[in-house]
């Protein structure tokens, strides 16, 4: 009895989806490239769920594809947040010198290659990147990469 229920909801869903408007409640990823029209609840649903089980949404938000928008501001890397929130404070007298072995170890993070203006970049942007005495070292990483792009 499920799977006639669940098959009668797919052919429901893609029967709908073929004639309906765009809808942006279903959020990107697999599902909603394949039901690109949604006007009904339960190709909505349908959609919804195939995001969420298909787990392609981060996927999609972190490279741009699958119908998600890249952000504009974005960290994946554990390390690199770790080794901030670690060395804030050492890391800010790095920065203002424009050297130093942690600014070092933070163009590594970064894959940066070209280390000499990476690390003249981020001094002469230093108050760009440490805002104010209570800034979150999420902030400062925020802050380095858009001073850097």
């Amino acid at each position: 009895m499920k799977k006639i229920v669940i098959a009668t909801a797919v052919t429901v869903a893609f029967t709908t989806a073929s004639y309906a408007a765009g809808n942006t409640n279903t959020g990107c990823g697999l599902g909603s490239q394949i039901i690109k029209n949604q006007d009904s609840v339960l190709s909505q649903v349908f959609a919804t769920t195939l995001n969420g089980i298909s787990g392609n949404q981060t996927f999609g938000i972190t490279i741009g594809s699958l119908g998600c928008d890249k952000p504009a501001k974005f960290v994946s890397n554990e390390k690199l947040e770790k080794f901030v929130a670690d060395n804030m404070d050492e890391l800010a007298i790095d920065i203002a010198t424009g050297q130093g072995e942690l600014l070092e170890t933070l163009s590594h993070l970064l894959e940066i290659e070209n280390k000499a203006s990476f690390n003249a970049t981020l001094q002469k942007n230093f108050s760009k990147i440490y805002t104010s005495e209570s800034v979150s070292s999420a902030d400062i990483i925020d802050n380095i990469i858009t001073v850097i792009n």
